[in-house]
């Protein structure tokens, strides 16, 4: 090989090494690529209770698109991955475990009710993928010492125990009457209403568990107006609480009805028709009584986009999105957004100013947040008092 060749081998050799190195160099100093991050999200998109679902997914998405374009998460972005689980457990533990399995999310948002949300914590649990529910109060989900599981509304246990409270104080009710969903949504509310109401001396005139597939209720109601109680208690979803109420009027029985979430409901108002005026209940957030700068924000900008307020589920919607990227900002800083990261981070939420008032997370898993208490009056909701 002559010394001229071997001179250019050289020479193309370094060549190729100094353009391999300034690749690297170049790939090394370069802003990391925009990633987007899976996040699922559950709950009833149809059947009999969609509105649980339908509305907190429209919350969850008006809160990514101001977080898209706020750019919170600098070039990342939350993918939403949803799944409807009709309302039944099977399929919410089902959905959520494909969505770990295939779509490789790093947590999950659900779900909306109790069942669903206690089959898919078996599978979030398992896994080490953190769920953050925005509706599901059953007390038993955050007494298992399970450290995967949060959510941002208060418990079955807060719930009706701030409605005793508020039974007393006031309404100045001394006897009630339950009538009580057969699930792991009504018979917790139940029980915590009742042990509150027992304390601060209020009767329990009676308590009646019925199907969550009933429709004819005149019987029990019939019971029920021979004790004459202060206050008739339904502890069960807006569906049968229509019918009861409706019920309740064609029997002439003129008592007031506490309904808990159901006034917020339209669907409510269909079943019930003009029964529904005069019926109490607490709701998850109600928009307007809470007076903060994130509150009234949130307000304004989802009037200019769909010319009304929004509903309570609308908003926990939005706030279990801010929480959750709230946490995975948190997890970026850490350098790594990991289910483990995002998990601490979320743990760590203390008194967040949200859309529907100051969230805490506490150690078990369930959260301190105000409760608005409302009232019907013809088909204008009230608010009737906010427990901070």
């Amino acid at each position: 090989m002559t010394e001229t060749s071997m001179s250019w081998k050289l020479f193309m050799r370094k060549a190729a090494y100094g353009a391999l190195f300034a690749a690297t160099s170049a790939l090394a100093g370069a802003p990391a690529a925009a990633a987007d991050i899976k996040v699922g999200f559950f709950g009833p998109m149809s059947g009999p209770v969609a509105v649980y679902g339908t509305e907190s997914l429209a919350g969850a998405q008006f809160a990514l698109d101001e977080i898209s374009a706020s750019g919170m998460l600098g070039k990342d972005k939350i993918k939403l991955v949803v799944a409807d689980d009709m309302a039944n457990p099977g399929a919410a533990a089902q959905a959520v475990q494909r969505m770990i399995d295939v779509d490789e999310v790093v947590a999950i948002i659900g779900g909306s009710t109790s069942s669903g949300t206690a089959a898919a914590i078996e599978v979030t649990r398992a896994a080490k993928i953190p769920q953050l529910s925005p509706l599901a109060v059953d007390p038993a989900l955050t007494k298992q010492g399970n450290p995967w599981f949060a959510r941002i509304t208060q418990s079955a246990d807060a719930f009706a125990t701030a409605a005793a409270q508020w039974t007393l104080d006031k309404h100045k009710a001394k006897s009630a009457y339950l009538l009580v969903r057969n699930d792991n949504w009504g018979v917790p509310l139940a029980d915590a209403y009742e042990k509150k109401a027992k304390e601060l001396g209020i009767n329990i005139a009676g308590r009646v568990l019925y199907e969550p597939t009933a429709r004819e209720f005149k019987p029990m109601l019939s019971q029920m107006a021979s004790t004459n109680p202060d206050l008739v208690v339904v502890m069960g979803y807006y569906t049968e609480s229509g019918l009861i109420v409706k019920q309740m009027a064609e029997l002439n029985i003129n008592k007031r009805a506490f309904v808990m979430t159901a006034p917020g409901i339209p669907q409510y108002l269909d079943i019930a028709g003009p029964a529904a005026s005069g019926t109490y209940g607490v709701l998850y957030y109600y928009a307007g009584s809470i007076k903060t700068p994130a509150a009234e924000k949130f307000v304004k900008n989802w009037q200019a986009k769909f010319k009304r307020m929004p509903s309570q589920y609308e908003g926990m919607g939005y706030d279990s999105v801010y929480v959750m990227a709230e946490a995975i900002k948190k997890a970026q800083a850490k350098g790594k957004v990991t289910p483990q990261n995002i998990r601490d981070a979320i743990f760590e939420t203390k008194n967040y100013a949200g859309a529907t008032g100051d969230i805490t997370i506490l150690a078990s898993g369930d959260s301190k947040r105000p409760l608005p208490f409302v009232t019907l009056e013809g088909k204008e909701l009230k608010l009737d008092y906010l427990v901070e």
